[in-house]
């Protein structure tokens, strides 16, 4: 396993770890739980390879980077005696094309990861604030400020029940003023159990309210599927 993977398989790992907290087996399902207790992979048969597609659209471009759109792929190599995975991830292709990494021992969804790593990178670029802080902050969000709604969302042709996670981490958080207006920043998940991988859109929005503030957004979606489910 490479150090990036190693630091990836444990980065998730310690996510997992917490967010979650104690709940009664009674309780409804958690935000929390929806996103970091599911085994997200367990539906995917070796062989397996699911695309997302990661839109990027910035108001600035100086600033934030040119927009862009391209695909991660998420390849089931193996799946071991307890259930796990073993995966190749593929981020995106050409001049952004970055090496492949193999993850072992995953039941988790890795784009997860992907996702809040991105958001927490964004904040810092747009604020200049610390990582450690805004993780530490999203962490605490999806455990105590997340809401859930049932919805439905559609996927190769298929309309599927699926439950739409949305949390505002930083809005009441003590450093709020020192966040350039981007304390109001919003996350969104959309997970269907039915879908493969089971995460079917994630999403990032940074608006300020400060005038002349760059606004940015970033979106991954599940756009398709290859082997049997």
């Amino acid at each position: 396993m490479s150090g990036y993977a190693f630091a990836f398989a444990r980065c998730l790992a310690l996510l997992v770890l917490l967010v979650l907290a104690p709940w009664p087996a009674w309780a409804q399902e958690s935000p929390a739980e929806i996103l970091f207790s599911r085994p997200h992979l367990s539906g995917v048969a070796a062989g397996s390879e699911l695309t997302y597609h990661l839109e990027r659209s910035a108001s600035d471009t100086q600033r934030l980077g040119q927009p862009f759109g391209d695909d991660i792929k998420l390849t089931i190599k193996s799946v071991t005696e307890n259930g796990a995975r073993d995966i190749d991830l593929r981020m995106f292709t050409g001049e952004r094309a970055r090496d492949v990494n193999s993850i072992s021992g995953l039941t988790g969804n890795p784009l997860l990861v992907i996702f809040l790593d991105r958001s927490v990178g964004n904040m810092v670029q747009l604020t200049g604030g610390k990582a450690p802080y805004f993780k530490d902050r999203l962490r605490a969000g999806l455990r105590d400020k997340a809401t859930s709604e049932a919805t439905k969302a559609e996927f190769e042709g298929r309309l599927l029940d699926a439950t739409r996670i949305t949390v505002r981490p930083f809005v009441d958080d003590p450093n709020a003023t020192r966040m350039l207006g981007y304390e109001g920043a919003q996350f969104e998940f959309v997970v269907a159990e039915a879908a493969p991988g089971m995460l079917l859109e994630l999403k990032s929005e940074f608006t300020s309210d400060l005038a002349g503030a760059p606004k940015l957004t970033e979106r991954i979606v599940l756009t398709g599927s290859r082997g049997q489910p």
